[in-house]
């Protein structure tokens, strides 16, 4: 079995996760390439991504280009000699110049079943569409966004509980298995590619802070569905009293309340805050005011009175 050389692209906790088995593989990585740090935080304090934090602690090569068209950059990679190049959520679109350069090309590890919930926020997508399994799809990287031909799959059952953090968490550890068998296999020379069926493709959006606003009108299990989908970020909210309230688990009581409008408060007890929308009722149970910590409503309530009074449109 060939020992590979490898170049790994990655930024988040879930390509962190990633590198670490590459790194207690038998499999050699000789260089990181991650994004440039940037500011963060009231402070604008420069934070390291959790993959530059292990790519130093494991004294491995970084690099950190701003420009991924950069012609020096391009040159610099061809020098190394590498195999092949890997990418967890790097955060980048990698430019057919670098996929041409490695003999066995460029495998991304991509969260969702491709075709479906291709681009930026797959996880997500996937929990707010109600579906019912998601899982891991690694493919070989060509021009465009997460269309390449898949080399393997594992599927994840997706609970109705979750949220994008479980979700993420289940989904590491099934693509950290993928990701092992596909290297084993490449390394044997015994690696098969299909093509994706483009009939079936979808496009995952990018999320904004300001998509996390809840909107009243809309149906309470789509409502539920975003606030799970938007854990751990960017955070559902609504305001009230001028306050930016942070809503962290909800869930659907099944009542048709024609008798009151959308967005009104209809109950606020121990239980949660019911709350009329379009189709249902949304009860939120955890909740965070501004500069506080998450609280259940029943903790809340056991403090302060009259926060959510019934009869009120928020």
């Amino acid at each position: 079995m060939k020992k590979l050389k490898i170049i790994f692209a990655g930024t988040s906790d879930f390509s962190a996760e990633h590198l670490k088995m590459l790194i207690n593989s038998s499999q050699s990585i000789i260089a990181v390439i991650t994004k440039p740090d940037l500011p963060s935080g009231r402070g604008q304090k420069i934070i390291f991504s959790p993959v530059k934090k292990i790519a130093i602690n494991n004294k491995i090569p970084l690099l950190q280009p701003k420009n991924l068209n950069d012609k020096s950059f391009q040159k610099k990679l061809s020098t190394l000699n590498l195999d092949i190049m890997i990418v967890v959520s790097y955060g980048k679109i990698i430019p057919q110049e670098i996929l041409n350069i490695f003999p066995n090309g460029c495998i991304n590890v991509h969260p969702s079943l491709l075709p479906r919930w291709r681009g930026s926020s797959p996880i997500q997508s996937s929990i707010l569409h109600g579906d019912k399994k998601t899982g891991i799809s690694i493919i070989k990287m060509n021009e465009k966004i997460d269309s390449g031909n898949i080399l393997h799959v594992i599927e994840c059952n997706i609970s109705p509980k979750d949220t994008t953090q479980t979700l993420s968490i289940k989904l590491m550890k099934i693509g950290i298995q993928a990701l092992s068998e596909v290297l084993k296999k490449i390394s044997k020379n015994i690696i098969f590619e299909r093509q994706q069926d483009e009939k079936n493709a979808i496009l995952s959006k990018k999320i904004y802070k300001t998509d996390g606003l809840l909107n009243w009108n809309l149906e309470a299990i789509k409502l539920e569905r975003l606030i799970r989908a938007f854990n751990p970020w960017p955070i559902c909210y609504f305001f009230l009293n001028n306050q930016t309230i942070k809503v962290w688990e909800a869930n659907v009581i099944n009542i048709l309340n024609s008798n009151s409008k959308i967005g009104e408060i209809i109950s606020c007890n121990k239980n949660g805050i019911q709350i009329n929308t379009f189709n249902n009722v949304l009860n939120i149970k955890k909740l965070q005011f501004p500069g506080k910590k998450i609280m259940h409503i029943k903790n809340i309530l056991n403090s302060t009175h009259n926060l959510f009074p019934v009869g009120v449109v928020i």
